[in-house]
């Protein structure tokens, strides 16, 4: 079978495309089938162009990525121009909304039509609508609109749906009526990931001044909590362990990283805290090798429930030891005690107590840093998750055929 994915990001943005779609299709190869992606670029404002390896998927970039309504409609437009030239057995959108969803709802239109018999396939890994994303990222009222429609009817209207959260897995069946074509998907790790690889530490730690100081990571895009709750659980921390440093690595998408560093500076916390932003991916092994611990705030909304933190996964992945809140999937990734902490959702001086406890705890440390690393690469790999993807396309088109 041909699959032929698409998605709204490039794979530098974001990491939905990289991190979740790209893995997802090298598995699918590695069964004999062929894969094509389709993704805006986010690179050179003229490139187009196609990629392949012998041993991977086809990637197809279209460029660039807009910033006028003109622009995404144009866009849009080759987008689609390159699905159907594309001729799928199965189409493979990644997000319910977007380009993605416009090419789910154009072959569902097409197909209604006799003019393809294509399977449609549904990839979601966050809740876009009210209580997800649309209340972090301000938009006009036609455009949420628009997200919280197609979300609902691209959910309702797909073949095959996969899911990266229980939470998420549980709505879709909702949405559908249904637990037929729903499949749970959780994001995991490949040789390519960051967390698979080894990094060292030193230099990091060197280059930042501290060399000899424990420090306490936070890994973040600032989306999953508040910036003054971290702030009170280091505070707790440092009360302590007053030589402890909070290493930030991340920015938010709103300019949350400013609002966290000046609220440092009020609390006289500003010498404590090392905010580097956002780090290349190859370096991203360096920064974990050189933390102690770190925490995984998590508020219990609705967003962070449904959302497969890939952040968490590399940590885990890294052998970070990692303090959490219980919350969605950071309770399927994490055996408290085991592999991690977690402490009850938004409570924050447990999670003071229990970074204390690690932080002065050498070997309990190092216990739960290998059973983390070795949980990660047993039970939570694409090798080992992507088999009932690709069983339920497999199944789909036979059905069609």
């Amino acid at each position: 079978m041909h699959v032929v994915m698409v998605g709204n990001f490039g794979l530098g943005y974001k990491g939905t495309m990289a991190a979740r779609a790209i893995p997802i299709a090298h598995e699918i190869v590695r069964r004999g089938h062929m894969v094509t992606v389709i993704v805006p670029s986010d690179r050179d404002p003229v490139e187009r162009h196609s990629r392949s390896a012998p041993d991977g998927p086809r990637i197809i970039t279209v460029g660039p990525l807009p910033a006028t309504l003109p622009g995404h409609l144009g866009a849009a437009a080759r987008i689609v121009h390159a699905v159907l030239r594309a001729r799928p057995d199965v189409l493979y959108a990644f997000k319910p909304k977007g380009y993605a969803g416009l090419a789910l709802w154009l072959f569902w239109t097409l197909r209604r039509r006799g003019l393809t018999r294509a399977v449609l396939a549904l990839d979601t890994d966050d809740w876009e609508g009210a209580g997800g994303w649309l209340d972090k990222e301000p938009s006009p009222w036609w455009q949420r609109r628009l997200i919280a429609w197609q979300e609902q009817w691209c959910l309702s209207h797909a073949d095959i749906v996969t899911a990266a959260s229980r939470e998420l897995a549980s709505r879709v069946r909702a949405v559908r009526q249904a637990a037929e074509g729903v499949v749970y998907a959780p994001n995991a790790v490949s040789p390519a990931s960051p967390g698979w690889r080894r990094g060292d530490g030193a230099p990091i730690r060197t280059a930042l001044g501290l060399a000899e100081r424990p420090i306490v990571l936070v890994y973040t895009r600032f989306v999953e909590f508040q910036p003054v709750r971290l702030l009170t659980v280091f505070e707790m921390v440092l009360q302590s362990r007053p030589e402890v440093c909070l290493l930030v690595v991340g920015a938010g998408l709103h300019g949350e990283e400013r609002v966290f560093a000046r609220l440092a500076r009020e609390r006289g916390l500003a010498g404590a805290v090392r905010q580097v932003g956002w780090v290349k991916t190859g370096e991203l092994p360096g920064f974990f090798a050189a933390a102690d611990i770190a925490l995984y705030p998590l508020d219990d909304t609705l967003l962070n429930r449904a959302k497969c933190p890939m952040k968490l996964v590399d940590l885990l992945a890294a052998g970070v030891p990692v303090v959490a809140d219980a919350v969605g999937q950071a309770q399927e990734y994490i055996t408290d005690g085991r592999t991690g902490l977690l402490v009850p959702p938004g409570d924050s001086i447990a999670m003071a107590r229990r970074a204390l406890a690690l932080l002065e705890n050498p070997s309990w440390r190092h216990e739960i840093s290998a059973a983390a690393r070795s949980s990660m690469r047993e039970r939570w790999t694409w090798e080992r998750l992507a088999p009932a993807i690709i069983r339920a396309l497999e199944g789909a088109v036979g059905a069609r055929s």
